[in-house]
């Protein structure tokens, strides 16, 4: 999809769309909840994350701040403060209602409930009648100016017809209806009316949201997308096939080839038994050649618009011609109509869009283990435009091509660089789009503008250039060729430097290493991999990893900023000898006493695992593993993760010993001594504040890997082989990287790193952009207090449950110019060595840090009197990081739902195999990997559908709510033939009327509830031996029963 672009409006305001400010909801606000008009009496606290608010009949609404889509702050102090008179509302007070007359003179019943809510808010009952006059009020502006609304969509897209997407604002469009001048601003119910009429017609007006929590600041003006004239024909076109009674006859050939493909999958057998030893079962299928069956054109015009019902936001108009026009006319639980009114027990709201993905399953759309979550993030509101093979935007598989072809060319000049004999001269090459040198000169500025070229227009948008001052010969002969340059790099010849990662790691970019002077100095060095050693920032590959700004990973494959041609080979430390070392040494008291930065030469590089690492390293410093075996049986730790890997280490220490390479005393030695300095430093951070939390985490990988990507457009269904297997889903529980003190080590390198990185910068005055974060906001009673006295002192822990009392005190991560103080890593700007904080480690997968190695080196090379001009502005530099920190938050979130698939697919298998009759051994530890990169990974567990469908595992009430699934499981066997359940421990983090919602502790944290069950009390931090209830991996949704009845 195109880029979004913004509208300045024609009026005298000249208010871009496109930047719209946030405001937090407060007590007297009025606010749009669910479509429908309310005050809010109430907002969150950290014992309830949810709003309250009163409708116009006093009815009182619990709702997050996503189900605002409007807000006029302050409304209900400008109402209050107006005068009615007596003879216009009539109000009595009585116990235990209270009643009020609105303007049509019926009579509101306000519930006591009610009642009380507006006294604690210290609003007056009168409000409702001036919320139901303002409610009659603007469905009258509707009405009275209906013909000029209906006139906004050609009005608005007339004047930016040339734009690919365009976004309006409430007030955009407020304005030019009521015709409003620059000193007469819209009424707050002109808006309302105006929002009203937008959020209504979302066959043309698509509302952009990215409010996802519960209690996060909205738009203060929201803004809508209009859709582009071939998206709202096609929904034209959808709505004439569906007409009436009788279909069109392309939906009729479409709805029949649907048909036979839905009998395919449900005939298919689910569960495959041969591989725990049971005789598997047979099942005639009455259709087994697809050869016939392909999609034309128009079937993948329906296909497109039953991927709009499953993953665009809700509201959309997708939705409801997919249930009436082709869910409703379909076998199989298709056709049961949706409930509209919202439940306990399920999503309703969205439930059609689950069976939308259920079908594109079954048509073999998407394959049977599809992680839908990067098609969901397409349209949720800012899109990862740079993710090729998903038709996120017209550009990025022509970037993954250039990427590549630059990739190759720096591979044949490396080749030609080190040896007379190179397999492919560099001028057989493919051709790339961008040339060298990038600059943003006039006449790559006018090519740019002449071409219609997606790839191209994308660099002029949005990549920012370095000076065209900066001379092109210089960056490659002094910095790019290290031979060449005059920037001299430090040989550090024959002293080891341990690159430490996971087994199956590829993109190794950091070491660390020790070194005694002959002065009797001690120096920790931290090595990071040095892409900018030839790789220019006027480099097409700069110019495309900026474009992207991130590397994004996920358990079934990878998005790589730079080509894994390059990371995997001349990038990687354990393959390259170039580095940007960063050196330090640490004083009697633990702060940092002196530094150093020098691009380096690395030679003696050895590259080693976490958990061989861990073997040599001491544990008393880890929070948890001070305590004997049985400390730990009388539960001292109370929460399970803590417990479960402490006794794994201790049964794997008995079983295995450390490899040969670990125990050489030469490298031991080194290790521990490393160890020492890393621990020393942060003991300095927890006497200036900073800690760590006891926080659960897990890992999830999927073999193989990588997996191959659905098409986007497919000709014809997918065909599940019978020899295919589904991919080995590998968990791993143990992932919470403060629980092994390798992990801890190479952290604490890395904070290192980066405040050395700071402390550079801010004497050099280097353009930079720290990172802090605020103190605590102030809270009432002692919680924080209480939670920071909880710390342990020897690891600089919090524990679980006094960390998850204090989140939401915490202030949000920052960004600065200047150096700023760090709370939570205890980096206080002014205080010793502390120069702020800033991320300089990961240049391979993060475009800033590739940025400031270069500014970095640029410095280094103004301080031999080599350049005289800078890169990067400041104000550049900011503008880069801020753009880049939104594709990063982006990132992150798609890669967090990705696990949670992959997690409640791990959990849906071994259910399964429960369910099945597979030995206990099979449920309790999967199978054994094959490749011994993966042993150690976690517990694999099999593919079980053999068949385009996999099975939904759903208790029968909640499917009743959301309408998925067969209502029996042909495939089970009877509880005599079951071996012992899994059981798992969940622990208590939020309570409500409704469910509880926790996490699985002894499954690395992933997120669960329990609905509410009569006669049992839950409290926070309660850990209850729970089974589980309902599971379906596409929707995240993972609902536990409460089997024993035991809580902790």
């Amino acid at each position: 999809m195109a880029a979004i672009t913004t509208r300045v409006t024609s009026s005298a305001s000249k208010r871009v769309a496109g930047i719209a400010a946030k405001v937090q909801i407060q007590v007297g606000d009025l606010a749009q909840v669910r479509r429908e008009p309310c005050i809010v009496v109430r907002v969150p606290s950290p014992l309830d994350q949810f709003y309250v608010s009163l409708t116009v009949s006093g009815h009182a609404l619990r709702h997050a701040a996503r189900d605002v889509g409007f807000v006029a702050t302050g409304w209900s102090k400008q109402m209050s403060a107006k005068a009615i008179s007596a003879g216009e509302v009539a109000m009595t007070t009585a116990t235990p209602t209270t009643t009020a007359k609105s303007s049509n003179s019926k009579t509101t019943v306000i519930a006591a409930e009610s009642s009380e809510l507006l006294a604690t808010a210290q609003i007056p009952p009168t409000i409702l009648t001036h919320l139901a006059r303002f409610d009659a009020y603007a469905d009258r502006l509707l009405y009275e100016h209906g013909e000029r609304f209906s006139q906004a969509y050609i009005e608005f897209f007339a004047a930016d017809s040339d734009n690919p997407a365009i976004v309006v604002s409430v007030e955009d469009v407020a304005r030019w209806v009521f015709k409003s001048t620059e000193n007469n601003c819209p009424s707050p119910a002109e808006l309302y009316a105006t929002h009203t009429f937008l959020s209504k017609n979302i066959k043309m007006f698509a509302p952009l949201s990215e409010t996802n929590s519960s209690y996060s600041p909205i738009d203060s003006n929201p803004r809508f997308l209009l859709r582009g004239k071939s998206e709202v024909d096609e929904i034209s076109w959808i709505e004439q096939q569906m007409r009436g009674v009788r279909i069109g006859d392309e939906l009729k050939s479409f709805l029949n080839k649907a048909v036979t493909l839905i009998e395919r999958a449900n005939a298919s057998p689910v569960v495959e038994t041969s591989m725990f030893g049971v005789k598997e079962t047979v099942t005639d299928l009455a259709i087994d050649n697809l050869d016939d069956i392909a999609f034309t054109e128009t079937d993948l015009r329906f296909i497109n618009i039953i991927k709009g019902a499953a993953f665009k936001p809700y509201p959309n108009p997708y939705i409801e011609y997919v249930n009436r026009g082709i869910l409703s006319r379909l076998p199989f639980g298709y056709s049961k109509k949706p409930s509209r009114k919202s439940t306990n027990n399920g999503p309703t709201a969205f439930s059609r869009g689950l069976d939308a993905i259920r079908l594109l399953k079954d048509l073999g759309v998407l394959t049977p283990w599809e992680n839908t979550a990067i098609l969901a993030a397409k349209s949720n509101g800012g899109f990862l435009d740079g993710i090729p093979g998903h038709d996120l935007s017209d550009w990025a598989d022509s970037a993954q091509t250039d990427a590549n072809i630059w990739g190759d060319r720096l591979l044949v000049q490396e080749t030609m660089v080190e040896s007379a004999l190179q397999e492919t001269p560099l001028e057989e090459l493919p051709t790339s789009k961008l040339q060298i040198p990038i600059t943003l000169s006039k006449s790559i500025s006018e090519t740019i503008n002449q071409t219609a070229d997606p790839l191209l227009r994308a660099v002029k948008k949005n990549v920012i250039f370095p000076s065209e001052n900066m001379s092109d010969d210089f960056i490659d002969e002094k910095l790019a060729n290290s031979s060449a340059s005059t920037l001299s790099r430090r040989d550090f010849e024959n002293i080891p430097v341990y690159v430490i990662d996971s087994p199956t790691a590829q993109e190794l970019d950091d070491g660390i290493s020790i070194e005694h002077t002959i002065s009797g100095e001690t120096w920790l060095h931290v090595h990071i991999a040095d892409p900018t050693a030839r790789i220019p920032s006027t480099h097409p590959l700069a110019a495309l990893a900026q474009l992207r700004g991130t590397s994004m990973y996920l358990p079934e494959r990878h998005y790589p900023m730079i080509p894994d041609s390059l990371s995997n080979t001349i990038f990687n430390l354990g393959k390259t000898q170039y580095a940007l070392t960063f050196s330090t040494r640490v004083g009697g008291d633990g702060d940092l006493i002196d530094y150093k930065i020098s691009p380096s030469i690395v030679r003696n590089v050895k590259i080693l695992h976490y958990r061989d690492v861990n073997r040599v390293l001491d544990w008393s410093t880890v929070f948890g593993a001070k305590k004997s075996t049985s400390e730990f049986e009388a539960g001292f730790s109370d929460m399970p993760w803590v417990e479960k890997l402490m006794r794994e280490i201790r049964d794997s220490d008995a079983k295995k010993a450390p490899s040969a390479s670990i125990t050489q005393p030469e490298i031991s030695k080194d290790l521990i001594e490393l160890q020492k300095l890393a621990y020393k430093h942060m003991q300095w951070r927890v006497s200036h504040g900073g800690f760590a939390s006891d926080q659960p985490n897990f890992n999830v990988k999927v073999t193989p890997y990588p997996l191959a990507i659905t098409p986007n457009f497919p000709t014809r269904p997918f065909e599940y082989e019978q020899q295919q297997r589904q991919p080995l889903v590998l968990f791993d529980s143990n992932a919470a990287s403060h629980l092994e003190p390798a992990s801890n080590m190479v952290s604490e390198c890395m904070i290192m790193a980066n405040r050395v990185a700071a402390k550079f910068c801010a004497e050099m005055d280097i353009p930079t952009v720290y990172r802090g974060q605020e103190p605590l906001k102030e809270a009432s009673g002692d919680v924080v207090k209480a939670a920071l006295a909880c710390i342990d002192p020897v690891s600089g822990v919090m524990p679980f449950l006094a960390f998850r009392s204090i989140v939401p005190y915490f202030s949000a991560a920052s960004s600065s110019i200047k150096p700023i103080s760090h709370f939570a890593l205890g980096i206080n700007v002014g205080e010793g060595f502390g120069s702020g904080y800033m991320k300089v480690t990961s240049p391979l997968r993060r475009y800033k840090d590739m940025m400031m190695h270069w500014l970095i080196k640029e410095r280094l090379l103004k301080e031999e009197g080599r350049v005289s001009r800078s890169l990067f502005t400041l104000e550049n530099v900011f503008r880069i990081s801020e753009r880049i920190s939104d594709i990063e938050k982006r990132s992150e979130k798609v890669s967090s739902a990705s696990s949670k698939f992959w997690a409640l697919e791990w959990i849906q298998r071994r259910e399964i195999l429960w369910r099945s009759g597979a030995p206990q051994e099979v449920v309790d530890f999967g199978i054994v990997a094959h490749d011994e990169k993966l042993a150690d990974l976690g517990v694999g567990m099999p593919g079980l559908a053999v068949g385009p469908r996999g099975p939904v595992i759903w208790n029968d009430m909640y499917r009743g709510h959301v309408e998925w699934g067969a209502l029996q499981h042909t495939w089970e066997v009877s509880s005599a033939k079951r071996c012992a359940r899994p059981t798992y421990k969940f622990v208590v983090q939020r309570i409500s009327d409704i469910f509880v919602t926790g996490i699985l502790g002894d499954l690395g944290g992933v997120e669960a509830r329990i609905h509410a069950i009569n006669g049992t009390s839950f409290e926070f931090g309660d850990i209850v031996t729970c089974v589980v209830d309902t599971i379906d991996p596409a929707a995240g949704i993972l609902i536990m029963a409460v089997e024993i009845n035991k809580i902790f």
